[in-house]
Order: structure tokens, then sequence, then C-alpha cells
């Protein structure tokens, strides 16, 4: 029962998100005693509300949330002779207390970075759970064969799910000699240009009729002889855009400063292989041509890439323990079985979802047993992405 009720709070990570802090009681003044000046109590007045609310401590074995008719354990049966007696005639209280400490856990494990106003939201939302829950397991439904595998999934869900984020923390703890030697051996990744670009778009015909290719071509080469002749990069990308007959704007020339890795690949190599000041031949791509100017090339310091190649190299130690797994066993299946059904995934594909988890009644809140897979180390910064090989025009 205990596992079936942690296994549903797990959702309450998500509602929590959407809550709101809640703001702190207002203060009331002080009633203005008999005789006193109006100034008097202005000022008293004032003092009160803008004196703070007094924080009480709450220990931690005390109650923060009592559920009155909620019996949290089976009913103890009662002693012989006069303590039987006793008991009978009074019993013990039905409730279910949570004190701080159980709460303080729970918020831990599933919403660390929760707000202090948020805690009454979570509080009310566990209750109702916890009554739902207790409602279930009094119909019985633990009994049945369908919960039981629900749960043994959950169970399993959770246990991967942990396994895979234990994982992926101890993969990202790198060595700085790791990162130093990725860094000497990728040094091309680390080289950061400024360059200036013009995009020759294709040549427009009439309405309805594909683009002149042989124009746009011709076109394109004019430009690019200008372009290496010292013309200026700005008064091109204009003109190429008019004698297109482009509809578009002619998007800025000046790119600033550029990794290899943010451009398409077909280009990247051709660019980072100019000299400072020069100028590249024509690079094809369905859009239309690309002219590029290599103004000044350096490398990055690794300085200010270590935590990216860290974040890198995370990824890549996770993918291959992750990997590594999944390839120590190799499962078989009964083709007689399957063979008029979707084939299985492999060893190493991603496993399929879990059947869905038990209905819940509107007033609770609805289940979630499975956690968000990790992706990428926390606190990573995010690997640069390529540019789109065309700028984007407006019609």
């Amino acid at each position: 029962m205990r596992f079936f009720r942690l296994m549903s709070v797990l959702c309450l990570g998500s509602l929590i998100a959407m809550a709101q802090t809640s703001s702190s009681p207002s203060q009331s003044a002080s009633p203005r005693a008999a005789g006193q000046k109006s100034s008097a109590t202005a000022t008293d007045s004032s003092a009160a509300k803008a004196k703070p609310a007094e924080s009480k401590e709450v220990g931690p074995n005390t109650a923060v949330i009592t559920i009155k008719g909620l019996c949290s354990t089976a009913t103890p049966k009662p002693a012989a002779g006069k303590t039987a007696s006793r008991a009978a005639a009074k019993p013990a209280p039905c409730e279910t207390v949570v004190t701080k400490k159980q709460l303080g856990f729970l918020i831990e494990t599933v919403r660390p970075n929760l707000q202090p106003g948020q805690r009454r939201m979570l509080a009310q939302q566990y209750a109702e759970l916890l009554i739902m829950a207790n409602a279930g397991a009094k119909a019985g439904l633990e009994k049945d064969p369908k919960v039981q595998e629900q749960l043994r999934l959950s169970k399993l869900q959770v246990l991967a799910s942990s396994y895979s984020h234990e994982v992926q923390q101890r993969e990202a703890e790198v060595p700085q000699a790791d990162i130093e030697k990725y860094y000497r051996e990728n040094s091309a990744k680390y080289e950061q240009a400024k360059l200036l670009r013009i995009y020759v778009p294709m040549v427009q015909t009439e309405e309805g009729k594909p683009p002149d290719t042989a124009a746009t071509k011709a076109l394109a080469d004019k430009i690019q002889q200008r372009a290496a002749a010292g013309e200026d990069f700005d008064k091109l990308q204009k003109e190429a855009f008019s004698d297109a007959k482009s509809k578009g704007t002619p998007p800025s020339v000046d790119m600033g400063e550029r990794r290899r890795t943010t451009l398409p690949p077909r280009q990247a190599d051709a660019v980072f292989g100019l000299k400072a000041g020069e100028v590249s031949p024509l690079l094809e791509e369905a859009s239309g041509f690309y002219i590029y100017k290599l103004v000044s090339k350096e490398q990055v310091p690794l300085d200010k890439v270590r935590d990216e190649i860290k974040a890198t190299l995370g990824r890549e130690r996770f993918r291959e323990s992750i990997e590594k797994v999944r390839n120590s066993v190799k499962p078989t299946y009964n083709e007689a079985y399957f063979e008029t059904g979707t084939p299985p995934a492999t060893a190493g594909a991603s496993p399929a979802p879990a059947a869905p988890s038990p209905q819940t009644p509107a007033a609770a809140p609805p289940p979630s047993v499975t956690p968000a897979q990790p992706a990428t180390a926390p606190g990573a910064p995010e690997a640069p992405k390529p540019s789109p090989p065309a700028p984007p025009q407006s019609k």
C-alpha cells in the first residue's frame, strides 16, 4: 500500500509547477484604546502593519497534516483483562498524521525546488491522494491482478529511471585531463572566425514556373568575382536580390563570429580553409548560392569551452554506459507468436512505454509513475547548433 501511494504521489511535481506562491496573511491594527489621541492611534496602527509576523518553529516530528477519520494502520487487537476493557471503552482515534520530516522528504523526492508558499497546495493534494488510495485499498483493489501488474510495472519504471539518472550523474563527473585531451584532439571544432556572407537566391521567372537555375549560376558567378575583387558585400547582397527578382528582404552580410559547427557541413570545410581576407568560391545549396569572406580567425581558449566539452563528454559517456548495459543481454522472441504483429524493438532500442496507471477519480490528482528520462547533464550548456543553410525570405 505504501508503494502504491509513493508511486501515485509522483504526479504532484508537475501539478505544483503551476502553483503560485501564497502571500503572507495581512496584519490587523491594534484596537484604539480609550482616551488615546487619534495621531497616536495612527502611529500604533502603522507600526502593527509594518511588524512582520512572528514565525513559529515547527519541530521535525510535529504533525503538519492530520486527517481525521483516516486510519493509517489496522485497528490493533485489545489486550486481555482490564486493559482490554479500557481499550474497548476508549478506542484509539482513527487518524493519519504526516510530520514535518515526512512531508519534507516527500517534497525533496517529488519537487526539490518547491517554494515555501507552495507547500500548502502539495499538502492538500497529498492528503487527497491518501484518502483516495485508502478508499481503493478498502475496496480490495490491491488484490486485483491488473492493479498488481500495474504496480509491478511502476516499480520497474522507477528503478530503470533511477538507474539512468544515477549513471548520468556519475558520467557527468568528467576528469579535467579528459577535457584537455578532447580539446587537443578536436581543436578544429573550436576555431572561431569572423565572417561576411552573400546569399544569391534563385532567379525568379514567370509566376507558376520554376526558377531559372542557369541564370542564377551566372548571376552568382559575377557576384563572386566582384566580391573577390574587393567590392562591398552589403552593396553586392542588395544587387543579388534585385537581379534575382526576389521579393524578400536582403539579409545582413555580417555573420559575426562563428564556429565550424554552426555552419552547414558542406560549407564549413571550405569556409574555415580560407585565410584572413580571402573570399570563398560559390557554395551551392538547394535554395541558391553562398559566398563567404573570412575576415579573421582564432582558436577559442580552453577556459571558454571547458563546460561545453564537459557536457559533450558527459553525454557520450552516459550513452556508452547505457548501451553497454543494454547490449550485455540479448532477448529472443517467439516468432510463431509475433509473426503477425509488429516486430519487437531490438536490444539497443528504447523500451516500449509501460501500461497506463490505474485511473483515479477526478477529485484526486492523476497519477504519473514515469519519471522523465535525463537527456543532458544537469546545468550543462547546450552544444552549438548549425545555422540553417538559407536565410528566411519574406513574401
